[in-house]
């Protein structure tokens, strides 16, 4: 049976991230795979936790946590509650989010080091959680591999190059 264990971080944008990992407790050096769900989505919609516990028995850690702006909170984590922090979301809080879920993998001692493999450190995505995998793994050279599931296809189809340009000055 998985270790499994739920933890709160602290988000670089003053809003929590809820985070659960699994793994079989073996002291082998196991790859590291951190999930990441899509737009209005969270960590354990649907068959989350079954993949999770998939993930875990072959040997891996998986990691899989709620957006801090997905609208969830660490009390209503499967709930679309908190309408203010999703009003405020932006892509690059999201990518902000995950670098912190990064860091906190490859700094925690809630994980013993003897059970996780820093240096095999895989992102899969689901959706826009797809997207922002890919922008996160161009951008971090501690991501080895990469998954999207049903991934968006482009991010800025929808919005006039002005808007862009205006988000880019305002940095949003």
């Amino acid at each position: 049976m998985a270790h499994r264990q739920e933890i709160t971080l602290e988000g670089p944008h003053g809003k929590p991230i809820l985070l659960d990992f699994r793994y079989e407790a073996d002291s082998k050096n196991k790859p590291v795979v951190i999930f990441t769900h899509g737009f209005k989505g969270f960590k354990d919609w649907g068959h989350f936790d079954v993949l999770a516990d998939a993930f875990a028995e072959a040997g891996f850690v998986f990691i899989k946590y709620n957006l801090s702006h997905n609208g969830t909170t660490p009390e209503q984590p499967n709930d679309f509650v908190d309408l203010e922090a999703f009003g405020r979301n932006t892509f690059s809080i999201e990518l902000d989010d995950l670098g912190a879920v990064i860091d906190w993998v490859v700094e925690t001692d809630a994980m013993p080091k003897s059970e996780k493999d820093t240096d095999q450190l895989y992102l899969i995505g689901h959706s826009r959680g797809g997207g922002l995998t890919i922008l996160k793994a161009a951008e971090d050279a501690r991501v080895k591999k990469i998954a999207t599931w049903a991934s968006v296809a482009e991010f800025g189809h929808f919005w006039t190059p002005e808007v862009m340009e205006k988000w880019k000055k305002e940095k949003l």
